[in-house]
């Protein structure tokens, strides 16, 4: 068990989204893109094709660049059917590009720069960006919507989510104040997507929690010293006073971050590696009724789809009520486990019982299945994936029929939200209103089999859920177009 502290690296997968990606147009709204799919280093130099731009000649250094990020929609031309390869880029359009590539995150954050007006294609972008700190704006209070991306604060950006500096060996980029151009970013995006990636996850547990009077990390200790996790201490960065903490005085720092939607209290630290964790334990004490504003700080500050997220609470009587709930839009790809609330001085039997009825994902080192369940294994373009089937007549009919052999499904893209492809046969439906999210495996009409990598509500079956995988991993593996599947039983 170890106790995290420092600021370092986010997921690989998170920094080349937020870092990396840039837009293609100079003076209209930045189009979202995709992340890359390749795990290996390639040259920039790498001989590619013009891709179809007409100022993008096949033998520049940049041709295999401008391919690259062509392909995988990191950028695209501009007018007249060119790239632009020495043309600039704004600020507003890079903040653009990643706050759509964290998912355009709804950030409520009080922003006031003289040159962001309301309803603009880049207001949320700005007002995300700075929220979260990515990119400040001046002193005289302006973001400096038009103003170009420098060579320097490029290359900041890289290293402040990297820790490495933009790739050497990109011609005429040296990190200094000239403008970065749309080839070099190429060049970067690049080299610095095709890094190898960390895995989703390690099987780990971390015990997140925040304890104004130790009555939280009194329950934090025991869920870590029982299921022998991480713990990490969310810190405020400007501690609360007992005056603070008043809550008979409407004007007292709680109250009114409580009542300000906008609140988002920073944090002293990050945690280390986030993506080793599979299971995030999450505590808090109750104010007035719902989780202090420092949690949903602490849920933006990370990516955490594809995580089992386990909430709890203390409080002298207020129960959990709606706190745990409101929460769950903070992180939309994770999935959510009921919490439990504690009274203060809560024991390690009280916690120990709770445990033992949770379902949570097993160590995948310790090889058995997550919770005890059967799983599924996904084969997609030599990337295996595993999934947990669903408790029903559904997926047990699945299960048998593997139990004959593999099943390889012709699968095609449908409505830019999942791949599906036929069984073969007919299962039984357990048709309900499903709200979809990335990893879903759905049975439509009996007999079409479904991997869903984005949203999507209706009436279907339930078969399962793809473990350990983010929504852009998954999109990553699954590709463009139609792909080969092959299910199995494990």
């Amino acid at each position: 068990m170890k106790k995290l502290t420092r600021l370092t690296a986010a997921l690989l997968a998170l920094m080349v989204g937020l870092a990396l990606s840039l837009p293609a147009c100079s003076s209209q709204e930045a189009e979202p893109s995709a992340a890359p799919a390749a795990p290996s280093q390639v040259p920039v130099g790498l001989a590619a094709s013009a891709g179809g731009f007409a100022d993008v000649d096949a033998g520049a250094w940049y041709a295999g660049a401008v391919d690259y990020v062509r392909k995988h929609e990191l950028m695209n031309g501009v007018d007249g059917g060119r790239f632009d390869p020495e043309g600039t880029l704004t600020r507003a359009m890079l903040v653009t590009v990643l706050w759509r590539q964290a998912g355009e995150p709804v950030v409520n954050y009080l922003m006031d720069f003289s040159d962001v007006a309301g309803g603009q294609w880049y207001t949320e972008a700005v007002r995300w960006a700075a929220g979260e700190k990515l990119v400040g704006g001046y002193g005289d209070g302006r973001f400096g919507t038009n103003d170009p991306i420098t060579q320097e604060h490029l290359n900041l950006i890289f290293q402040r989510y990297t820790d490495r500096p933009v790739t050497g060996g990109i011609p005429g980029f040296d990190g200094s104040a000239r403008p970065a151009t749309r080839a070099q970013a190429a060049a970067a995006v690049m080299n610095y997507a095709r890094l190898p990636q960390q895995p989703a996850g390690q099987g780990r547990t971390l015990v997140a929690y925040f304890s104004a009077t130790h009555n939280t990390e009194n329950v934090a200790n025991h869920i870590a010293a029982i299921l022998d996790a991480d713990l990490f201490e969310i810190v405020p960065e400007t501690p609360y006073t007992s005056a603070d903490l008043n809550y008979n005085d409407n004007s007292s720092r709680a109250n009114r971050e409580q009542n300000d939607p906008a609140a988002r209290p920073a944090i002293d630290g990050a945690v280390e590696d986030m993506a080793q964790y599979d299971v995030v334990f999450l505590g808090y004490p109750i104010w007035h009724g719902q989780a202090p504003k420092i949690i949903s700080t602490f849920l933006e500050s990370y990516d955490l789809s594809g995580k089992t997220i386990v909430p709890f609470c203390t409080s002298g009587s207020s129960p959990m009520g709606s706190s745990a709930a409101n929460l769950q839009a903070l992180a939309p790809g994770a999935d959510w486990l009921e919490g439990r609330r504690f009274g203060g001085g809560a024991s390690r039997e009280d916690v120990e019982g709770w445990l033992s009825g949770l379902d949570l994902p097993e160590n995948e080192d310790a090889g058995t299945p997550e919770g005890g369940k059967d799983m599924l294994k996904i084969a997609v373009n030599g990337t295996a994936l595993t999934a947990t089937l669903a408790d029903n007549s559904s997926a047990q009919a699945l299960k048998e029929l593997l139990a004959e052999g593999p099943i390889t499904i012709q699968m095609h893209d449908y409505g830019n939200f999942e791949k599906v492809g036929p069984l073969g046969q007919s299962l039984p439906t357990n048709n309900e209103q499903i709200h979809t999210q990335a990893g879903d495996l759905i049975l439509y009409q009996g007999d079409q089999f479904v991997i869903y990598y984005d949203t999507n509500t209706w009436n279907f079956t339930r078969l399962g859920r793809i473990n350990h995988v983010s929504a852009q991993e998954l999109r990553e593996v699954l590709g463009d177009g139609d792909v080969s599947v092959t299910l199995s039983i494990g």
